[in-house]
């Protein structure tokens, strides 16, 4: 994905403190986990926002933290959010790598969750914890080892249409109720081919504006759809010299950002694409591919007030109509910790379906449990920002679409992110040609083997 997360950023930087809560700074040594008497603190470390607590306006959440503690007198939750999950996943790389350090509960991004399973013995089984609960059957797949442990418990997934500036296609004479916008992005047979058709006509209609925020962001719904994009079934790099249909993809998306100069060239998570989510000069974009979760970051990047952003229940795909799906977390409990039994319940109740309704009700991320999905909170829900916008319609929609489950082996994160920096000198820093900045990816895929 991006540089900076390879899920989602929230912006405003490092820790928070909850109401009720204890903050744990990742300098702190974490795993001191503290027992007295039967008093019990945890440690728990995510990025972004998962959702579980509401401490400032920017972080949405449901407030579960102090609703465990206040349900389990003798818990105390220490919580600490990492500005990135890059960040997060350096320190806790380090945590484990030295056997000391760690959360007694980790978020670990879906793309960098291979690695976790890469080393299981170093992480604890939760297939018992998690009995009662029910998850996506993909989700849990990606979460078990090949002798049935469960290492993580699943959060949210990302299903993905499409959010549009509705007052900008506006201006370009482009219809712009959401039903229209689906149409023109080629509806239920849409292909990454009609996608890339209507922003060329945007661009001639809106005086050569922007169509979309970067080609690494595109690429990242893209590269999703593929089943074995870089790494093979028998986890080995696929040789980039032969690897076809990504040379396709990477070629179709840079010809559509410089040739056809549909992007805005604007690198995810950077203070320059924070603010062209409510720009209207040649500085803005008219759509972004859009997983549930980062409708929060359009929200506070754009303001909540903002009037304009909107969404299609579309996505397009590489065989039509094919959906999305990209992000999406879990929650595992390192081997270090020392009050495992009270870290596995507590992943246990914020990975039920009643707390994963309550996350998407006030932060957006889609459930990973098929039982929230259908409660009323989430199958029911309108966004307000999003012109109300049906969204518990809409990503139910989107989900059923998702066809493809990608593998990741242990090194798609760091060959993923090689491609990110490939596409951004491209597009965002224009130091280099498509040609050859996809030599200089292929040097570098071929030094991580």
């Amino acid at each position: 994905m991006q540089r900076t997360s390879t899920r989602r950023v929230l912006g405003i930087g490092a820790t928070l403190l909850a109401a009720g809560l204890m903050l744990s700074a990742c300098s702190s040594s974490p795993s001191n986990t503290t027992s007295t008497g039967s008093q019990i603190t945890l440690t728990i470390g995510t990025f972004n926002n998962f959702g579980y607590d509401k401490s400032s306006p920017t972080m949405q959440g449901a407030d579960l933290y102090t609703k465990y503690m206040n349900e389990h007198p003798n818990i105390k939750i220490n919580a600490t959010v990492a500005a990135t999950s890059d960040d997060a996943r350096a320190a806790f790389n380090t945590a484990i790598g030295t056997g000391t350090g760690a959360y007694d509960i980790q978020a670990v991004d879906v793309d960098w969750m291979p690695s976790i399973m890469a080393q299981p013995d170093k992480f604890v089984d939760l297939k018992s914890a998690l009995a009662a609960n029910d998850y996506q059957p993909w989700k849990t797949g990606m979460a078990t080892t090949p002798d049935g442990k469960v290492l993580g418990g699943g959060t949210d997934i990302g299903p993905e249409g499409i959010c549009y500036r509705a007052d900008l296609l506006q201006a370009a004479n482009i219809p712009s109720d959401r039903a229209s916008v689906a149409a023109w992005l080629g509806g239920a047979n849409a292909t990454w081919d009609s996608f890339f058709a209507a922003g060329k006509e945007y661009v001639a209609k809106s005086g050569g504006k922007a169509f979309f925020d970067s080609s690494a962001a595109v690429y990242q719904g893209m590269v999703n759809q593929v089943q074995y994009s870089y790494i093979d079934k028998d986890n080995n790099i696929i040789d980039p010299a032969t690897n076809t249909q990504i040379r396709a993809l990477y070629d179709q998306v840079t010809t559509a950002a410089i040739t056809d100069k549909e992007s805005a060239g604007l690198q995810q998570w950077t203070d320059s694409w924070n603010a062209a989510f409510k720009a209207t000069d040649n500085t803005s974009f008219a759509v972004s591919l859009c997983p549930a979760w980062i409708i929060n970051n359009i929200k506070n990047n754009a303001g909540a007030d903002f009037k304009g952003w909107d969404i299609a229940d579309v996505f397009p795909g590489i065989k039509a109509g094919q959906g999305g799906n990209w992000g999406g977390s879990y929650l595992v409990v390192p081997t270090q910790g020392k009050n495992i039994e009270a870290a596995k319940a507590l992943v246990a109740w914020l990975t039920a379906p009643a707390q994963q309704a309550a996350v998407f009700a006030a932060a957006s991320n889609y459930p990973s449990s098929p039982t929230a999905a259908k409660d009323p909170a989430v199958a029911g829900k309108t966004d307000p920002f999003l012109n109300n916008a049906p969204v518990g319609t809409i990503f139910a929609n989107r989900a059923a679409a998702v066809s493809v489950v990608p593998y990741k082996g242990s090194k798609y994160f760091d060959i993923q992110s090689k491609m990110a920096d490939a596409l951004n000198r491209v597009d965002v820093d224009k130091s280099m040609s498509p040609a050859d900045s996809w030599t200089q990816w292929t040097s570098d895929v071929k030094a991580l083997s």
